[in-house]
């Protein structure tokens, strides 16, 4: 697994979890908004960015969260906060409802609210299967696929109606962000799977420690969670404008409340 770490190695342990398809990398600003006050490791999930797959044809979440939790043991941590963003923040809710005893308390960014029928055309057609082809046409499509993502969602829906509210291109995110799904081309489809293959709600629900639900208007899915904080047993929020600062902000905030 590769590990970007940052802090204090006496500082309150922070482990933070990726959006897909990409790596820790675009979490920098963040981790180092965190950093003066805590020991941040951010893991890229396997299959995603430098690390390697999981040994399983199609892992679940539960897996993901089993070898975050190995990762805790390896670094010597009892108990960790932990910060989720996108598919991270699925992975969150799935290790709160399993091993519980690890999380201080958990950060949510970001939690995809799909309906089952959602969840199925997801499965279908958010995250095509690729492979490196003799014209080299994988390049451009993972561009296409990270741009297009920038400005629709579902990315696949380029229309008016799926325009994304505040989305931005930025070419220089979006060639990192490229770089990122080419290097795990063949398995970066596998976290975006498990995500798609979770219920969110029901496993919040078994999800018993502190959370801090962050909400703002930067991203396609942060509004709408009413369901997933009335699922929490234990859920408080906070609002901010998706800026690191901000996120920085509001997460040392609560941490510096929660038990």
């Amino acid at each position: 697994m590769h590990l970007r770490q940052a802090g204090a190695d006496d500082a309150p342990p922070l482990l933070m979890l990726h959006a897909s398809p990409a790596s820790s990398k675009p979490l920098e600003p963040l981790i180092a908004a965190l950093a003066p006050h805590y020991r941040v490791y951010a893991a890229d999930t396997p299959g995603n960015g430098e690390s390697g797959p999981l040994d399983l044809a199609g892992p679940s979440l539960a897996d993901y969260a089993r070898v975050m939790d190995d990762l805790c043991n390896a670094l010597g941590h009892e108990k960790v906060a932990l910060y989720g963003t996108h598919t991270g923040a699925h992975i969150a809710i799935a290790w709160a409802s399993r091993f519980p005893a690890r999380l201080q308390s958990m950060v949510l960014d970001g939690v995809a609210l799909l309906g089952p029928q959602m969840r199925q055309e997801f499965l279908e057609r958010y995250a095509p299967h690729k492979t490196p082809e003799p014209d080299g046409s994988q390049f451009h499509w993972a561009w296409q696929f990270m741009r297009d993502q920038m400005l629709f969602f579902p990315h696949y829906k380029k229309d008016l109606e799926h325009l994304r509210p505040g989305g931005t291109f930025d070419a220089q995110v979006l060639h990192d962000l490229t770089l990122d799904v080419l290097k795990a081309l063949d398995t970066y489809h596998l976290p975006y799977e498990a995500v798609f293959r979770q219920d969110p709600i029901a496993e919040a629900a078994e999800a018993n420690v502190p959370a801090l639900v962050l909400t703002s208007d930067d991203g396609p899915i942060e509004s709408g969670m009413e369901p997933l904080i009335e699922a929490l047993p234990q859920a408080v929020t906070a609002q901010t404008d998706g800026t690191p600062a901000k996120k920085a902000a509001a997460i040392a905030k609560f941490l510096g409340d929660a038990p």
